[in-house]
């Protein structure tokens, strides 16, 4: 049995980011951007949908970040940073957590 401890803890984040035009360059630019800036993850997936994409971050370790604090760093920091710098925006850009689980 795995003991978990806060630095031992991964998760599955997805968020719905509505508000970029969903092209292939800029997936492939985001996708890039969001592996570069969290190098423990596990798997990042991107798809597009009507006014945006579909982002799933896998990551093996949160360290050195609490189950509270994480999520926010990702959609407020790093998501939001990406998303800016990489994608079309079409107005206001929206970051929408669908899931978020930790185990």
């Amino acid at each position: 049995m795995k003991l978990l401890t806060e630095e031992s803890i991964e998760c599955v984040l997805k968020y719905l980011v509505k508000g970029v035009t969903p092209d292939r360059e800029s997936q492939q630019a985001l996708k890039i951007e969001l592996e570069e800036l969290l190098p423990s993850h596990n798997a990042i997936t991107i798809l597009p949908v009507v006014e945006g994409y579909s982002v799933e971050i896998e990551m093996q370790d949160i360290a050195p970040f609490s189950r509270s604090s994480f999520e926010p760093y990702i959609a407020d920091q790093i998501l939001t940073e990406a998303v800016n710098i990489r994608c079309h925006s079409r107005g206001e850009t929206q970051l929408q957590l669908l899931k978020a689980r930790f185990y």
